[in-house]
């Protein structure tokens, strides 16, 4: 909401252009009165205005035909938001403009208005979404098979694949999107009933035109109205939210990776990029960062939501008011994540060999469990835990372990060389990662 924010040298950081211009003045303007001429419509199928009227404002229903001199005017002098629109529309379109905004209340207008610019806000989000499910997929058909260490705690725990770390990435990030296009459906009514939602100044044409005004803009009527319900617009932003929070998840794990000690994974960097200013060196994770910082800051927004959803009486604009701060800024912040994100993904480096180098950091030792279970066919789970146990904490290194185990009568009672050889082989350790890492991207296949 700072201006600084909303410049050039900060614009794309915090939003791109698409959201910019879906929730831009002019947009939100253009919209407006486009509300304003389909509500002309359906009071004009009952009779209710004339349809010459209609027909008249229907062709004059966009931002170039609103003087926004009027509008910035009326705004500043008498502090109406939907009035100083309405005024900079009648001030071009003449005595029709008498016919304007007949029986509606602003917000009548103002949150259809808002539901066709969240409509166009996911239209543009999910496209992004899209193409990072389609990159993930990549990822996970390429590398189903490619082992690394998996990490607990934040040590190293036993062996995966890549394949199927990126398949769980991409297993929520498809619910994530199958949840956010419900959350459009459920998005797309109308918002209508006048003044406190009685139908009051419509009389007994209100139904039908309610009706006629949610078609003619491709919604759905509400049973009733909304203006003081926002659970609507709160499960848009809280959705963004969780959607931004997945995508964060994948890059805070590629930062980690990223790590030039551990370079499982490289952000990528286009020719030319900066990474700093004082060290010429330097390849900075700048996507992974900037989709990890606007999910931060999109919590932030859905939290806010949250506090606007507490609504006295039958509308009020102590709360109403504040999403015209929050949704725009929530998807911004959304779509800026997913860009960053699509980005990330889709030019991801994975190193297949440094995984294959960290694997064998402590060698044998990540395949204890292995060793663990066959034992435990044996001589039971607890025992073949301890007799694992032992000889892991006295080892001194990962050849020393198997040494140890190849030493130990009660191992080789069990198991022979070759079998222990075989269990302490890293590489042989992933289970079934591959083939759930494929039954992933089976479910939905690519289009």
């Amino acid at each position: 909401m700072v201006s600084q924010v909303q410049g050039p040298l900060f614009a794309d950081t915090f939003s791109t252009p698409a959201m910019r211009e879906i929730f831009g003045t002019e947009s939100y303007v253009d919209r407006f009165v486009r509300v304003e001429a389909a509500l002309a419509r359906a009071e004009a199928s009952v009779g209710m205005i004339p349809e010459e009227v209609a027909e008249t404002l229907t062709d004059r229903a966009s931002v170039e035909h609103v003087d926004m001199d009027v509008v910035e005017r009326y705004l500043d002098e008498r502090g109406h938001l939907a009035m100083s629109i309405i005024s900079g529309w009648q001030a071009m379109i003449g005595d029709e403009g008498e016919y304007v905004h007949w029986g509606a209340t602003s917000q009548d207008v103002m949150d259809t208005t808002t539901v066709l610019q969240v409509r166009d806000g996911l239209d543009e989000l999910l496209e992004r979404l899209r193409a990072i499910e389609f990159h993930l997929a990549d990822h996970v058909e390429t590398h189903a098979d490619t082992p690394m260490i998996g990490r607990t705690h934040y040590v190293h725990a036993v062996p995966t694949t890549f394949g199927l770390k990126a398949a769980s990435w991409l297993d929520e990030h498809r619910r994530q999107v199958d949840y956010l296009e419900s959350i459009q459906e459920s998005i797309t009514v109308c918002q209508f009933g006048g003044a406190v939602g009685t139908y009051a100044t419509f009389g007994s044409d209100g139904l039908e035109i309610a009706d006629a005004f949610a078609d003619e803009l491709g919604l759905e009527v509400p049973t009733v109205g909304w203006h003081a319900a926002r659970d609507r617009i709160a499960r848009v932003v809280t959705a963004l939210a969780a959607v931004a929070s997945t995508l964060s998840r994948i890059a805070r794990q590629v930062l980690v990776l990223n790590r030039p000690e551990i370079r499982e994974l490289r952000d990528p960097v286009s020719e030319g990029e900066v990474g700093s200013s004082t060290m010429p060196h330097k390849r900075n994770p700048k996507r992974a960062e900037k989709t990890a910082m606007a999910a931060q800051l999109l919590r932030s927004e859905a939290r806010s939501m949250f506090e606007l959803m507490d609504t006295l009486d039958e509308r009020s604009a102590s709360t109403w008011y504040g999403e015209f701060a929050v949704v725009p800024t929530a998807f911004g912040y959304a779509d800026r994540c997913a860009e960053s994100a699509r980005q990330l993904v889709e030019g991801l480096t994975v190193d297949a060999d440094r995984m294959c180098e960290n694997l064998s950091i402590h060698g044998a030792f990540v395949t204890s469990e292995n060793v663990m279970m066959a034992l435990a066919d044996h001589v039971g789970r607890g025992t073949a835990h301890e007799i694992v146990y032992e000889n892991a904490m006295a080892a001194d290194s990962d050849d020393e372990f198997v040494d140890r185990l190849l030493e130990d009568d009660r191992v080789t009672d069990a198991l022979t060389p070759e079998e222990v050889a075989s269990l302490t082989d890293p590489t042989r350790y992933t289970g079934l990662a591959a083939q759930l890492a494929e039954r992933v991207v089976e479910e939905h296949p690519r289009v």
